[in-house]
């Protein structure tokens, strides 16, 4: 079997953790509820710092975010060891040169779009990324809708539809977005990349990061269409769990 669950098959995980070389882990609702660290989580990271990358769907924040949280709880990972789908979409949007490009984001992320040289607009666009937009209004649908009508390039940071919120509750997500945009243009007319899981790219540049190969990791995530999914395309093994079930981290940290 590619992957494992949490219960009951804790041997057969600690078994996994033995084998690995290094680990990719998710961050939202595995790894952290709100942008917090789970102790349990927070404890596994400080003692892999080395072979460990977060692969995340997450479109709101930069590595340099992640790097000041992990720091705050004296955890030390390099830059490239943080792969994020909301940046991985703002890069491949740079590589429409001369492109008018509509940032579906919150105002953070568009300044980091700015920062890279992307030339924005509220209008008409060529490029439309979508990423996870806490003020997503029925003027930026239309504008987004109208732009990809008239031929324009629709790029999206993950499918996710929910994440687990830090209070117990649902957080709507990218996916959530797609679904208003699926609901007015034919997306199967669009031309649409997604950058986040389960598509192989983050999985990629996580073993990348770790210059291991994706037989030699483990992923480590909470979304059995995301993390699972698209670690066993690419014949990475796979633990799901969530981070209101850490019994996994302990699992592993007295396996390694």
């Amino acid at each position: 079997m590619p992957y494992a669950f949490a219960t009951p098959r804790s041997e057969e995980i600690a078994n996994m953790g033995r084998s690995a070389k290094g680990f990719l882990v998710d961050w939202d609702g595995f790894c952290a509820l709100g942008n917090t660290l789970v102790p349990e989580a927070a404890d596994f990271l400080r003692a892999n710092q080395t072979r460990t990358a977060i692969v995340s769907n997450n479109s709101t924040c930069t590595p340099d975010d992640f790097l000041h949280i992990l720091a705050c709880n004296e955890i030390q990972l390099e830059r490239n060891q943080v792969i994020l789908a909301g940046m991985e979409a703002l890069k491949r949007a740079t590589g429409f040169a001369g492109a008018k490009v509509m940032v579906l984001g919150d105002p953070h992320m568009r300044g980091t779009a700015k920062k890279m040289g992307i030339d924005l607009t509220q209008e008409a666009a060529d490029v439309v990324v979508l990423l996870r937009d806490v003020r997503f209004t029925y003027r930026r649908l239309e504008r987004a809708v109208n732009s990809l009508s008239n031929g324009g390039h629709l790029i999206v940071a993950n499918p996710d539809q929910t994440h687990p919120g830090k209070d117990g509750g649902i957080k709507p997500e990218t996916g959530a977005l797609l679904a208003a945009i699926r609901a007015c243009v034919k997306l199967d007319e669009t031309k649409i990349d997604v950058v986040g899981k389960p598509s192989p790219h983050l999985f990629q540049m996580g073993c990348q990061a770790l210059d291991l190969s994706p037989d030699q990791v483990v992923m480590l995530g909470d979304n059995p269409a995301t993390d699972l999914a698209g670690a066993n395309a690419l014949g990475i093994k796979a633990v799901l769990t969530s981070a209101k079930s850490p019994d996994v981290f302990e699992i592993l940290l007295e396996a390694l």
